[in-house]
């Protein structure tokens, strides 16, 4: 009997790095929320190097991906544009800070789309399907928040950022658990 489960992210077995980075971005976000002083440079330097990261392990993933399953797509894609924007914020802290809200615009809109996507993908084959559209669209509403108000007060800015991170970390972790690969048990 072969039960295999077509998902739209695949299985993988770097889920554990997946795992590693949301635990970090939790404290990141609690740690934004009580130093709310250290302001745009220290969200666009620990965003900057999170995306940078990320974007390595999603190509790691994307790689492994090819071999056993498909959606090595979209983590190739998620991959390249989380470096690239990654290496922006990093390298150029001025220009960081004048754009950072529409990089967080940007990154969660390609995060909703991809995970409203991937709900739709996965009506038949998971029964928790519903909670990657919920996923989906509560990263809409923020990127939207961000995209139409940019320039709003340096504070409100920190404070999303820190529930963005928060929230971008627990969606990682139980993330992680669904894209671990399962034993095969092997029946005669």
């Amino acid at each position: 009997m072969n039960e295999t489960v077509m998902q739209f992210w695949g299985k993988t077995r770097f889920w554990w790095i997946i795992l590693i980075l949301g635990i970090l971005l939790v404290p990141a976000g609690v740690w934004l929320l009580f130093s709310p002083m250290a302001g745009y440079v220290a969200i666009s330097i620990l965003l900057g190097w999170s995306l940078v990261i990320f974007g390595i392990v999603q190509l790691l993933v994307s790689s492994d991906a090819v071999h056993h399953s498909h959606g090595w797509g979209w983590w190739l894609a998620g991959g390249i544009f989380d470096i690239f924007i990654g290496f922006v914020l990093v390298g150029n802290l001025i220009l960081s800070e004048l754009i950072l809200p529409y990089f967080f615009a940007f990154v969660l809109l390609f995060k909703s789309i991809s995970n409203i996507i991937s709900s739709l993908s996965m009506v038949k084959a998971n029964k928790y399907w519903w909670l990657y559209m919920i996923n989906g669209i509560l990263l809409l509403i923020v990127s939207f928040i961000f995209f139409y108000t940019p320039f709003m007060s340096a504070y409100v800015i920190i404070f999303l950022s820190a529930f963005a991170f928060i929230y971008w970390g627990i969606n990682l972790i139980l993330f992680s658990i669904d894209i671990k690969p399962t034993k095969r048990v092997i029946s005669y």
